[in-house]
């Protein structure tokens, strides 16, 4: 997650708010009190230089009302903007929100320039968080959980250069954030990407993980309309990827029974395999036996996918000195982000001629579409261009969340032999060939499904640009504000679960409150929630179930924790040991 530079990066969008006048963000004035600007936006809009008018309903507003001592979220409800001001009235002062004390002076010293500092701001913070590859995501937690201790469930980071951040991390602080986005959320994005697409590649736009606005919202139906149809008629073939896998692993396993160290490798080959079928309609041949040539197409996905991920890490972690020099990060980035798309765009051409001959031959018959990219193309207005993103973007972050997910689930049910068994048996019940529908009703498999993302989310931190203002725990923050939500603290919270470190999918088994829905969020909130939820879950289980049928999953070696590199990526080498049942 970078919080540096880039159009539409969060603090480059502060600097924005900032020249236009329209937030009131100077960190030396009562957010409360910006009265002095030359001329209030609308209610319902602001604007985004270079950006479209982003408009919020004028007449109401969804709002979360909280007690004063803010223990509990009360409702949440639709009511008149008055309200909502007269609430944000009787707030405290942005100022007043605490935080580093070392921080505010430096930040009073640098407000003398606020151009440098706003686009510095961010990338110093994350570093000094991150300190490089040094810490582990239970060490940044350790560390955010250490503010949250000092300073309480509200948190402002004044910018040693200037801008500020601040950070939630109770479920109800992070409820009220997301019900109160509005319909075009701001979130960070990865500047490294951004700046690939938009400046090396010279593309129209950044892709729909980066982008926001209207434009945004029809890349997004582009995607969520067509998903959950094609997944069902990908199914068979992806239940057919799962037999593949296991005898992959039957393999490649030694005479302990045990998989080499690079089987984190062998699940990126069998996401891949899944996604080029969803999105591509296309059987590339990752889990081929005979292994892959470094110059097939698959071979250069994979290598490209790999390195690229590594390269977008390295970037977005540490001072950005990408944005200026062309380090060996960022040529690494373009290296291999150009050998991806060199590989996709051939099928993709394809598929654009496959379109035109089923035009020809319809006689204005429509015809069934097969994977997403051809529904993608058929939509007005989307590019080729334009579809390219949208398959790189599912690459980077589809892929790297599903395969760690699985590598994760597998570590703790080896690591939790009771839990294995009763998912063995639920197995066990179902007939040997599952659809899509059988695996989505057995409980036992989607509990563990979410214990999983709720112990190792695959995005750790989310940021939201606040379109409005908010009231949280009785601070006013204004909007334009940077807020980092650390929701990998929220889930292991005591209070919404028992016993929050330890694998128990049995709490997922009875009815939830709100409160626990909010406590873990692995695939995101509202309009700016993840898209392959349903593909990602459907993945896992048909994966996850095909293994438990054949092996039991042991493993012999030290405990596994989260990278911090910005997927929660395993941290050291997948030795399981997958011993044949009988």
């Amino acid at each position: 997650m970078s919080i540096l530079r880039g159009k539409n990066s969060p603090f480059c969008i502060l600097r924005r708010f900032n020249n236009l006048k329209n937030f009131a963000h100077d960190s030396t004035k009562t957010s409360a009190t910006s009265a002095s600007a030359t001329q209030a936006p609308s209610p319902g809009t602001f604007t985004i230089s270079g950006k479209p008018s982003i408009s919020v309903p004028q007449d109401t507003v969804k709002v979360t009302l909280q007690k004063p001592d803010m223990d509990v979220l009360v409702d949440t409800t639709t009511i008149s903007r008055q309200m909502v001001a007269e609430q944000i009235s009787k707030s405290i002062a942005f100022d007043n929100i605490p935080g580093p004390i070392s921080l505010r002076i430096i930040h009073r010293i640098w407000g003398m320039v606020p151009i440098l500092s706003t686009q510095i701001t961010g990338g110093a913070i994350q570093y000094f968080l991150a300190v490089g590859s040094l810490l582990s995501w239970s060490g940044n937690m350790a560390l955010f959980k250490r503010f949250f201790d000092h300073y309480g469930p509200v948190v402002r980071l004044h910018g040693p250069l200037g801008g500020d951040i601040v950070m939630v991390s109770r479920p109800e602080h992070i409820a009220a954030v997301f019900k109160n986005e509005g319909p075009y959320p701001i979130r960070s994005s990865l500047d490294s990407v951004e700046k690939y697409r938009l400046q090396h590649r010279k593309l129209r736009h950044t892709g729909p993980i980066l982008m926001f606005g209207p434009e945004w919202e029809n890349f997004r139906k582009s995607i969520e309309q067509p998903l959950p149809q094609l997944i069902a008629r990908q199914y068979d073939k992806i239940d057919d990827a799962c037999n593949k896998f296991i005898a992959r692993i039957a393999n490649i396993r030694n005479r302990q029974e045990e998989v080499p160290g690079t089987f984190q490798k062998e699940i990126y080959k069998w996401c891949l395999e899944c996604m080029c079928l969803v999105t591509l309609d296309k059987k590339l041949g990752f889990l081929d036996p005979c292994g892959l040539s470094s110059t097939s197409d698959p071979g250069v996905l994979l290598d490209g996918l790999m390195k690229a991920t590594k390269a977008i890490q390295r970037c977005e972690y540490g001072l950005h000195l990408w944005q200026f020099l062309p380090t060996p990060a960022w040529k690494s980035l373009v290296e291999n982000c150009d050998a991806i798309d060199n590989v996709l765009s051939k099928y993709v051409h394809r598929i654009q001629v496959l379109i035109k001959e089923k035009k020809e031959a319809s006689d204005g018959v429509s015809k069934e579409v097969n994977c997403l990219m051809e529904n993608v193309l058929l939509k007005p207005g989307i590019m080729v261009e334009d579809a390219m993103t949208i398959l790189l973007d599912m690459m980077l972050i589809g892929i790297n969340a599903t395969a760690h997910t699985i590598a994760f689930m597998l570590y703790h049910l080896a690591k939790n032999p009771r839990c294995q068994v009763k998912l063995y048996n639920e197995i066990a019940r179902q007939p040997k060939k599952l659809s899509k529908d059988a695996l989505a009703a057995m409980p036992y498999l989607q509990a563990c499904i979410k214990e999983t993302l709720r112990l190792k989310p695959p995005i750790p931190l989310l940021g939201r640009i606040l379109n409005d203002d908010l009231s949280i725990y009785n601070y006013h923050i204004p909007r334009g504000t940077y807020l980092l939500m650390v929701t990998s603290l929220s889930s292991w919270r005591e209070e919404y679960f028992e016993d929050a470190h330890k694998f128990m999918p049995e709490r997922w088994l009875t009815p939830i409150d709100d409160m626990q829905l909010f406590a873990s969020i692995p695939f995101g909130y509202g309009a700016k929630a993840c898209l392959g939820k349903e593909l990602a879950e459907m993945q896992i289980g048909a994966l996850i179930t095909k293994i438990l049928r054949n092996f039991k999953i042991e493993y012999l070696y030290g405990d596994i924790n989260s990278t911090n590199k910005l997927w929660a990526a395993p941290n050291k080498k997948l030795r399981f040991r997958f011993a044949e049942r009988v």
